[in-house]
């Protein structure tokens, strides 16, 4: 049997596979994909036991990884019965093959994360999930937890509720005699209230002092390195739609396979660019992104040099 689960939802995936495990009765083997081999694929797809062993058997992200995720997709109904496969996926290419012959052949599992957009189900969720494990909290304080667990998204802009965050949280408060705003904020931290691309609309709208609070910000919470690459990703993003004049948002969401919000909002920031400052700073990117790979240059000095660049540059009026 396959299970595909979809979805950016830790917390939903989580709990799926451990409903599986109590079903079935068996521990479940998380085999890293990266290390898998045709070879090691065909054994977990076709394996045959003498002694007939049950079998659950989690790979994540196999999509990534094309020649096996194809091949997968050939053997998707020579799966021993003995063996139960999933999928965890965050977000397949669902035009392939593979794909579409694995979702015909086994059970697709939503995992969408929650978001602000559904806060209040959000919300009922959680006192839900406290009060099954003797917790009580009141409806602001749920409404104050779930605001703490938002996490950015760095593809939609629509940001996610992080339930595997909250989960944690209401077990370190399983042995609170009275949940308090105190207790809620020693095992809770805020959340982060900026990201890459929101630090790219505060540059370009010139607002240095944001900037660098958000630049602290993110040094304090994140890797220098996936938020250098997340940046150059961004402006390449930004970059691409400031010089697609007379394009749609739809269009330009289509050509660069992003969310149509974000497209709209790329394209609300080209009022602040001429098109020579968009050439520099691309420039400026290039040349950086170089020196991250062949100098001794620390990437938050590089973060900060592009992000500053960005946010003290001239007007498009001081150019003409």
């Amino acid at each position: 049997m396959i299970y595909l689960i979809l979805g950016t939802n830790g917390y939903r995936v989580r709990q799926e596979i451990a409903a599986l495990t109590k079903r079935l009765g068996v521990r479940a083997e998380t085999i890293d994909a990266d290390r898998l081999s045709l070879n090691s694929l065909a054994d977990i797809v076709r394996g045959v036991s003498l002694f007939r062993e049950t079998r659950l058997v989690v790979l994540r992200q196999l999509s990534e990884h094309k020649e096996l995720w194809a091949k997968l997709g050939e053997w998707a109904r020579d799966v021993s019965a003995d063996t139960t496969l999933v999928l965890v996926e965050a977000k397949p290419d669902k035009r392939t093959k593979a794909y579409k012959t694995l979702v015909r052949a086994g059970e697709v599992i939503a995992a969408e994360p929650l978001t602000e957009r559904t806060r209040s189900a959000a919300e009922t969720w959680l006192r839900d999930l406290a009060r099954a494990q003797g917790v009580e909290i009141s409806r602001a304080q749920a409404a104050n937890m779930v605001s703490r667990a938002l996490i950015p998204n760095e593809t939609s802009r629509i940001a996610e509720v992080d339930q595997l965050q909250l989960a944690h949280a209401v077990k370190a408060l399983v042995n609170v005699d009275t949940v308090t705003d105190e207790a809620i904020a020693a095992v809770l931290p805020p959340a982060r209230e900026f990201s890459v691309f929101d630090i790219l609309e505060l540059a370009a709208r010139r607002d240095v002092r944001a900037v660098q609070k958000a630049l602290s910000e993110l040094r304090a919470t994140d890797d220098p390195y996936k938020v250098m690459a997340l940046l150059w990703v961004q402006w390449a993003q930004l970059a691409a739609a400031m010089m697609a004049e007379g394009v749609s948002s739809a269009q330009i969401a289509s050509d660069l396979a992003i969310h149509p919000f974000v497209a709209k909002k790329l394209q609300a920031l080209a009022p602040y660019f001429s098109a020579a400052s968009v050439r520099e700073l691309t420039q400026l990117a290039a040349e950086l992104d170089y020196q991250s790979k062949t100098l001794a240059v620390a990437p938050w000095d590089i973060i900060d040099r592009f992000v500053l660049t960005v946010s003290t540059r001239n007007s498009p009026q001081e150019n003409e």
